[in-house]
Parts: C-alpha cells; structure tokens; sequence
C-alpha cells in the first residue's frame, strides 16, 4: 500500500507542476479561449481527483 501512496504522490506532484506550466501559457495565448478555458478546468478538477485519492490511499497507510 506505501507504493501506492508514493505514486499517488509522484502523480500529483507532476500534475502540479504542469498546471504550473499550463495555466500561465493558455491564459497567455491568443488562441481560442474556450478550449483554454476547458483544459484548466479539466486539469484542475484532475489535481483535485488527485489529491482526494491520496487522501483515501494515505489513510490505509500506517
């Protein structure tokens, strides 16, 4: 299960560092910002997905 925990981890720590390379470069580009707008969105409810399952996996973790 501490393996699980440890990718749980590793996933949210890249995610994180993505979102904070990704939203800054949408916001500032010219193209449709709709489609901007729904890719933050979407990695943003993925960062959040990704905290509650470490949350959820940390809890069986002694």
């Amino acid at each position: 299960m501490q393996i699980l925990n440890t990718l749980t981890v590793l996933a949210l720590v890249v995610m994180s560092f993505a979102l904070i390379v990704a939203v800054p470069v949408l916001y500032a580009s010219n193209d449709d910002s709709g489609r901007s707008n729904r890719l933050i969105l979407v990695g943003g409810l993925a960062w959040v997905a990704l905290v509650l399952l470490n949350w959820g996996v940390s809890v069986f973790v002694v």
